[in-house]
């Protein structure tokens, strides 16, 4: 089928569209987007929305399909639900060019939810500028919109705190001061927040306070302590979370192998090879996954995946 009766049928909401029918919108050329774009704005929001997760749940199946185009062009959309989708289908997406419509996504008017999601979207962006993937232009686009939003205490508690889960990387003296402010508020989810910061900062000056957040009686700051233990990469942090392995809250036992996977080490790999030989069946699969990572890392020519 070719293009454009494909769209036609796409924009009719009687219409069953089969799933292998949408590889027709994979990789638009310009010319092809603009065709696409002038039915696209006439669909009604409920069909705009089936399109978009269709797209998105594609795209996870299959890394041969590209449908970056149309998701940036919904990131234009009046719908908000289709905006939120359109996002999700970016996340691995890292050219350049997204950074602005998500910084207007996020300094707009639009509702907290959707402008949270876009300070998430933009959490990719900092470590590529670090990594010099990006321009120093980008970087300080990227930091200037995420601070604006962290430092008005006007703004939604929800859009305030991704935006400093995002902008951590950069690892400024202003943002350790809303790190410490976020997890002194007395509220759990800025708590949470900032503990995920920490992690992101790359800081090891923070380590300590996860240590002792490894114990919390909460099993989100236990999750979330884990994570950044594992983000920093100090081996200093393996015999806490060893423990974890054991929790009563099944995601923190992942979060705790997670953990084990990226610091490596003698000891992560000598725990995750006891996991995956006498441990809980329910872990052994993450254990083997993240015991693979570590000999990759440790010697990529030499990887056997015969855990």
């Amino acid at each position: 089928m070719t293009l454009e009766p494909f769209i036609q049928n796409l924009a009719d909401p009687s219409f069953r569209v089969p799933s292998g029918d949408f590889v027709e919108l994979s990789d638009l050329s310009p010319a092809e987007l603009g065709v696409f774009a002038r039915t696209w704005f006439t669909i009604p929001a409920e069909r705009q929305l089936w399109i978009v997760s269709t797209l998105v749940e594609l795209a996870e199946d299959s890394a041969e399909l590209d449908f970056h185009a149309i998701f940036k062009m919904c990131l234009k959309d009046g719908d908000e639900p289709v905006v939120e989708k359109a996002m999700e289908g970016l996340w691995e997406h890292e050219d350049r060019s997204v950074i602005p419509f998500l910084t207007d996504i996020l300094l707009s008017d639009r509702s907290p939810a959707v402008r949270a999601a876009a300070a998430v979207a933009l959490g990719k962006f900092p470590l590529l500028v670090q990594e010099g993937k990006l321009l120093p232009k980008d970087g300080d686009s990227i930091h200037d919109s995420l601070m604006a939003v962290l430092v008005d205490s006007e703004q939604p508690h929800e859009v305030r705190r991704r935006s400093l889960e995002s902008i951590a990387p950069f690892n400024t003296s202003d943002i350790k001061t809303y790190v410490d402010w976020a997890y002194n508020s007395g509220d759990l989810k800025l708590k949470s927040s900032s503990i995920f910061a920490m992690g992101r900062t790359g800081e090891t000056s923070w380590l300590p306070l996860l240590l002792k957040e490894i114990q919390s009686p909460d099993p989100d700051i236990r999750y979330e302590s884990a994570h950044a233990c594992g983000a920093l990469g100090e081996e200093d942090a393996v015999p806490h979370l060893i423990g974890l392995l054991e929790d009563d809250d099944y995601l923190v036992q992942l979060a705790g192998i997670n953990a084990l996977g990226q610091i490596g080490g003698p000891l992560a790999k000598k725990v995750l090879l006891h996991c995956v030989q006498e441990g809980d069946s329910s872990l052994e699969e993450a254990a083997r996954a993240e015991l693979e990572n570590i000999e990759f890392s440790d010697d990529p020519m030499a990887f056997n995946s015969n855990v």
